[in-house]
């Protein structure tokens, strides 16, 4: 082992050892872990000074205005607009009648997506309902390849 090759070890075991310190003695940063019960907020490893029992909350449906003294009432803004919420997808049952199906359950076949379903229904419209696999494959976008994994989810009337 070379000289700088101890170097980095002897630095690794030091960083190792403050980690080690760090994480296990207690004199850390105080930390105050807050969350809301019913209508009161509880304070858990509070430093000392400040009470761990339930703090209770103003009236939800107010809060002091910065320019005057008075108490202003404030809508509340419903959920976070950080959260992503899905949509529920509705619930499609396979074989698929190909004449009658709207556009989001033409969806739910595989390989077709929103822009190749409108493409479905409106050659279903403009030429009448499909009779069988060579009226579906006229759809430009439905190659040969695209039409056999859809004809297992699909009946013709």
């Amino acid at each position: 082992m070379n000289a700088s090759e101890k170097r980095i070890l002897k630095l690794a075991i030091i960083l190792f050892i403050i980690g080690l310190t760090v994480r296990y003695l207690p004199w850390g940063l105080p930390s105050i872990e807050t969350f809301e019960v019913g209508d009161a907020i509880v304070v858990a490893n509070a430093p000392p000074g400040l009470s761990s029992d339930a703090f209770p909350l103003a009236d939800a449906s107010t809060v002091p205005s910065d320019d005057t003294n008075k108490i202003t009432p404030f809508a509340d803004p419903g959920p976070k607009s950080t959260e992503h919420h899905r949509k529920a997808k509705k619930k499609v049952t396979l074989p698929l009648h190909i004449n009658t199906a709207s556009a989001d359950d033409l969806c739910a076949l595989k390989g077709v997506g929103p822009k190749l379903a409108e493409k479905i229904i409106e050659q279903r419209t403009a030429s009448g309902p499909f009779k069988g696999p060579s009226d579906l494959k006229k759809v430009h976008g439905i190659g040969k390849k695209k039409l056999e994994n859809m004809l297992q989810s699909i009946i013709f009337d």
